[in-house]
């Protein structure tokens, strides 16, 4: 499918699509205004069309005053469906709300930008609400809810697309007179994560709303069955049951005997309910079938069951288990209790035993032997021996890891659900780091298409968390994961920035509200960078992560620049000037004042100009920087030569002194001699006469 990319794992970006698109207008604008002509109404709410993750409000379009429209603004920090956005907007599948546009605006309610999504409105509403006081005929069913709906996956099968949102309450009706049946909004949230538990096909209704993955046509076909049951009992299937209750019943019992077992429903619907709730992904009605099934041919669906169930039970949690599966589910979800009865044997004899199962025997017990051979380190500890065990008994389920459960190929939305829900994201690196992905994809026996790509990608993700410089670590993986994603730093999380392009704009409205001792590029925007541009950087993020201040600042600097001359952004007077106060130990990186005054007198220049690349080459120029260096050594050399010859002049002052000192003893003892000489013979010569 389209969506199911190398990066990320649920949903695909076309870089070049992503860089031709027009940006989100981050920045100075007016307020809940989509590219200056669609004005969503803060004040004019529209409860009937609201979506779980999404409010409604009225939409004004400009350019066309009388035309219907209304938009869902998305929750902060959700990942959204982009991709499926420009496919629904630019190719308008029949049979599937018309996406009119889609792009951030700044969001008065809340202080700050948000995802909107303009749609066509419905004129007929909910099919929901035309059918709350009847229930409707069962002669109706095929022609009015199920051939449109197999048309319109048809129209999003042909584009790669899963719809993965079909439930009650998101069918809508175009037209006033209620004939033209339509799919509601599916890209407002990650795949799977508004649908109630009972629409969610198996394993997928085992793992948290975040993780339910990308999914595939089958997972829209069983929810269309759960639709259409609801649709004839007039209400949601097993409404009153509790969610535990819900699915422990379908994996024992099966869904359609779980949803339908004691439901009073028409003969001739059961044919294509049983073939819809299929749990056996392999045996479950596809668009082929009810294409089949629409044009009059009847078929009979396998009975065969999904899961195998055991001889006698085993009793954990409070619960008799009598499959692999939900034993696996409550052993995560109790793990103490579930390490104790796993480290006791208990659960390598109950599958021996009961499931008759004697290599997933084996497996358990070599599990365990490895948890004791490594009981100080973390391969020993309770979460990952519980963790790997559930995985060896239930391969296709979800994977559950303290507390977080998803489908592989849904990490990336379940790491920013945790990340939204808790602000935290140990637990998903400590996922990544232990290797566990390579456990599950080890585990399974089945058909293994695409599973080579998840090993990659989850390779590539472990090299990355293995670095810790900015543009790699934790934060480089949540954005590699949702692309859709808005980048995370506090400086720039009130702009919802999705696009690269939108980058400095929201960073020239930064400046204007943070500490100006601030670097502007933290550890979530350097991976965003990372993440999103089409050049290497590299470098950049190597030179950025150096305890010299002046390579940091001059690498930050470098890297602007260049996502200013990629993208040709305007002059970003607010951020030049903050970059430009940071400047001061690169400048200082130049050995000739003259040179370092003149770098200072040209910087404000600059900055009135908001030129980040001609920043970088007043700072970094290459002929500057050469003649600095040549000059630097050459007054080295120069000065080096000068104290020399000081040395030289002053060691030969000294030894002129010394001689001059030793001649003028001489001559001063030579004197005393003769003039002792002379009065010795005047003396004598008195005497004589």
């Amino acid at each position: 499918m389209a969506e199911e990319a190398p990066v990320p794992l649920d949903d695909e970006v076309d870089e070049d699509e992503e860089e031709g698109r027009q940006p989100s207008q981050v920045g100075p604008r007016t307020p809940a205004v989509l590219f200056d002509r669609y004005h969503v109404n803060a004040d004019a709410p529209l409860t009937g069309l609201d979506s779980p993750s999404a409010r409604a409000y009225a939409v004004t379009d400009r350019r066309d005053p009388g035309r219907k429209l209304f938009a869902l603004v998305c929750m902060p920090g959700l990942p959204t469906r982009t991709t499926v956005m420009s496919i629904l907007k630019a190719e308008q599948p029949r049979g599937v709300l018309p996406l009119v546009e889609w792009g951030t605006v700044f969001w008065p309610p809340l202080g700050q930008a948000c995802m909107a999504v303009v749609y066509e409105r419905p004129a007929g509403g909910r099919l929901s609400e035309a059918f709350a006081q009847e229930r409707i005929n069962e002669f109706d069913v095929p022609r009015r809810i199920i051939e449109p709906v197999v048309q319109a996956l048809h129209e999003l099968s042909g584009r790669g697309v899963a719809h993965r949102a079909i439930r009650l309450n998101n069918l809508f009706f175009m037209d006033a007179g209620r004939q033209v049946l339509v799919l509601g909004d599916c890209v407002t949230a990650p795949p799977g994560f508004d649908q109630p538990l009972v629409y969610e096909s198996l394993p997928r209704a085992l793992a948290a709303a975040g993780g339910r993955g990308v999914g595939d046509m089958g997972d829209d076909t069983y929810a269309l069955g759960v639709t259409v049951v609801s649709l004839l009992l007039g209400r949601e299937p097993a409404a009153r049951v509790g969610p535990d209750d819900l699915l422990v019943a379908k994996v024992e019992q099966g869904t359609y005997a779980a949803l339908c077992g004691n439901e009073r429903l028409p003969m001739s619907m059961i044919e294509p309910l049983r073939g819809l709730l299929h749990d056996d992904d392999n045996e479950r009605w596809r668009l082929e079938q009810l294409d089949l099934w629409l044009s009059g041919r009847r078929m009979t669906p396998s009975g065969k069951r999904a899961v195998p169930r055991a001889d006698t039970p085993m009793n954990f949690a409070g619960r008799n288990h009598l499959t692999a599966r939900t034993l696996a589910w409550f052993l995560c979800r109790n793990v103490a209790d579930g390490a104790r009865v796993i480290r006791g044997g208990h659960v390598e004899t109950w599958v021996r035993r009961s499931l008759n199962n004697a290599d997933l025997a084996d497996q358990i017990a070599e599990a365990v032997e490895a948890a004791e051979a490594h009981e100080n380190d973390y391969m020993g500890s309770n979460d990952y021996l519980v963790t790997k065990i559930a995985i060896l008994l239930d391969p296709r389920a979800p994977i559950t890891y303290r507390g977080m459960s998803f489908m592989l190929e849904g990490f990336g939305a379940a790491v920013a659900v945790e990340r939204l829900r808790r602000d935290d994201v140990q637990i998903p690196g400590e996922f990544i780091a232990r290797g566990f992905a390579t456990i599950w994809l080890d585990a399974q026996t089945g058909p293994k298409m695409g599973f080579a790509n998840l090993e990659r990608i989850f390779a590539q993700l472990r090299a990355y968390l293995q670095i810790q410089d900015p543009g790699y670590g934790i934060e480089r993986c949540l954005y590699e994961l949702n692309p859709s994603l808005p980048c995370q730093s506090p400086l720039v999380i009130r702009d919802y920035v999705i696009d690269l392009a939108d980058l400095l704009p929201a960073l020239d409205e930064a400046a204007n509200r943070v500490d100006a001792r601030t670097k502007p590029v933290d550890r979530h925007i350097a991976a965003f960078i990372a993440a999103h541009f089409s050049q290497d950087v590299d470098a950049h993020l190597k030179a950025a992560a150096s305890d010299d201040e002046a390579e940091s600042v001059i690498a930050m600097l470098s890297l602007l620049a260049s996502l200013q001359l990629r993208y040709k952004t305007p002059g970003v007077l607010g951020l030049a000037s903050w970059i430009g106060g940071l400047l001061g130990p690169a400048i200082g990186t130049y050995h000739n004042r003259a040179t370092r005054r003149e770098i200072e007198r040209e910087i404000p220049r600059l900055v009135r100009q908001g030129g980040l690349t001609e920043m970088f080459d007043l700072i970094e120029n290459t002929e500057k920087r050469r003649r600095d260096e040549h000059g630097f050594r050459t007054a080295v050399a120069e000065f080096a030569a000068a104290d020399a010859e000081i040395q030289e002049v002053e060691s030969g002052d000294v030894a002129r002194s010394e001689t001059g000192e030793r001649q003028g003893q001489q001559a001063a003892a030579m004197t005393s001699v003769v003039i002792a000489l002379i009065v010795v013979s005047v003396v004598i010569m008195v005497e004589i006469m």
